[in-house]
């Protein structure tokens, strides 16, 4: 069984502003800030990428246990769809 795909979408863009990073959807005009992990999500999805493979380079930048993140990217994930800041392809 093959693990599905998720890349970011075209209707948001963002910038680094101190310690965040801000993000606006050019739609809706919808504006949000990413923490330091969910912009590591959001970098790794500029290509496709499988949940499996952005929880491995989440443990290699991040000292968590992998069962918690595992549970913080299906949230992440499945968030990022909801607001359409990501998507299956």
């Amino acid at each position: 069984m093959t693990e599905t795909l998720w890349q970011r979408t075209d209707e948001w863009v963002g910038t680094e502003v101190e310690d965040s990073f801000v993000m606006i959807n050019l739609e809706t005009g919808t504006y949000l800030t990413l923490n330091a992990t969910a912009n590591a999500v959001w970098d790794m999805l500029e290509t496709p990428h499988t949940q499996s493979a952005v929880e491995a380079s989440l443990l290699d930048q991040f000292d968590v246990p992998a069962a918690d993140c595992t549970t913080a990217v299906t949230t992440l994930l499945t968030k990022m769809h909801a607001m359409k800041l990501a998507a299956p392809v």
